[in-house]
């Protein structure tokens, strides 16, 4: 997921999971405001049917403070904004248990509101913890005062109890959202993995590992040959495995500079990823060298397909100060055989490709079929020793 660089007023640019955690916890905190100021304004009627018209001025209060923090944060004084409403919520709790008691549960918003510190991302880690402590030395002390100090407002029971229910989910639900910020930072750090244990950063395809791994598992899913040599293949069970390699990599590198010959590698890259089919792995085998695997295709039909790709290659040119650089791929191409590992495949296309490159390059080479092991030998053998004597009796 792409999202815009955020710079702190500190100077420090957020890192993209960051970004990602900032962009929710403000919009996280707005909505916390806009929740707060319509529970402040069923506080008003309550408190003044009591009597407690202070509490009804100190809600009224706490509305134009929260208006204030979100008119900050739309203008983009977003630590203004948060520290507006951390203080909000703390003068409130301190001002309701001293009036109220500590039963009213005035003090669970700013619970609540005690892990959006620890997740605030434009504060430095050191003034994140000491909030945090403020905050809990803040509550622990609105409980001793509650225990030592009578409230100055006796309000009945049933309506204490639904102060302190309407307060408590009011923090649940901010503590359940702010989770939410949490699991989306978590979910994007593991994206970001996963791509840099599967991506090459460079070309943006699989690198070499993730390559083999899907490969191997394809090669693994393969049906196996028909016993009858008249009959055609299952398109299922046709694989081809094509190595490319950049010519003049090291030239390159040496005359026109690692920028050029990067260039030249995302320029091949997507021609690759736009030509090839959805069902093709393709993917970065080593500096210079890229490897595809393609399936449902004969050897004749898989080289038309590798020498188109080498043709749209070779009208590549990578621009430069000083003019045009020409790209050009020599790729090796071969045929899994059946029996045949993946390893031993490419080892056939790549001894392929070197032919190709001694021929002169920007060319495709047509590997040889694999040549019997011994074991094969073996077995063959003893195939054939058994029709010669069933022929024989």
């Amino acid at each position: 997921m792409s999202t815009t660089p955020i710079l702190t007023a500190s100077g420090r640019l957020l890192t993209p999971q960051e970004a990602v955690v900032d962009t929710a916890f403000w919009q996280l905190l707005r909505q916390f405001s806009w929740a707060g100021a319509a529970l402040h304004m069923l506080y008003i009627p309550l408190f003044l049917s009591f009597g407690t018209r202070t509490l009804a001025a100190v809600s009224v209060g706490s509305i134009g403070l929260l208006a204030v923090a979100t008119v900050l944060q739309r203008i983009g004084r977003t630590q203004a904004s948060f520290w507006v409403l951390l203080g909000d919520l703390a003068a409130h709790a301190i001002f309701g248990v001293w009036t109220l008691g500590w039963d009213s549960g005035l003090w669970w918003p700013l619970v609540g509101l005690l892990p959006a510190i620890i997740l605030h991302t434009r504060l430095t880690e050191d003034i994140r913890w000491r909030a945090a402590v403020c905050v809990i030395a803040c509550c622990v002390t609105m409980r001793l005062g509650s225990q030592l100090a009578t409230p100055l407002h006796e309000l009945p029971p049933v309506v204490l109890e639904t102060l302190m229910q309407a307060n408590l989910l009011m923090a649940l639900a901010m503590l359940m959202l702010l989770a939410k910020v949490s699991r989306r930072l978590t979910d994007e750090t593991t994206q970001q993995l996963s791509e840099l244990l599967q991506r090459d950063g460079l070309t943006r395809l699989d690198n070499r590992r993730h390559w083999t791994l899907l490969a191997q598992q394809r090669l693994d899913v393969r049906p196996a040959p028909p016993d009858n040599d008249t009959d055609e293949p299952r398109p299922e069970s046709l694989l081809t495995v094509a190595v490319a390699d950049l010519d003049g990599f090291r030239v390159i590198n040496e005359r026109c500079g690692h920028e050029a010959a990067d260039r030249s590698l995302a320029a091949i890259a997507r021609v690759l990823r736009d030509n090839l089919r959805t069902t093709d792995l393709v993917g970065r085998w080593g500096d210079e060298e890229f490897i595809v695997m393609m399936n449902g295709l004969e050897l004749p039909e898989a080289f038309e397909r590798i020498e188109a790709l080498r043709n749209r290659i070779s009208q590549l040119s990578v621009p430069l100060a000083y003019g045009q650089l020409p790209v050009s791929v020599t790729l090796g191409l071969a045929e899994i055989a059946p029996g045949e590992s993946l390893s031993a495949a490419i080892l056939r296309a790549e001894r392929a490709l070197v032919e190709g490159k001694r021929a002169g390059g920007n060319r495709v080479v047509s590997a040889q079929p694999p040549t019997p092991t011994h074991t094969d030998r073996v077995a063959d053998a003893a195939a054939l020793s058994t029709q010669v004597d069933a022929l024989g009796a």
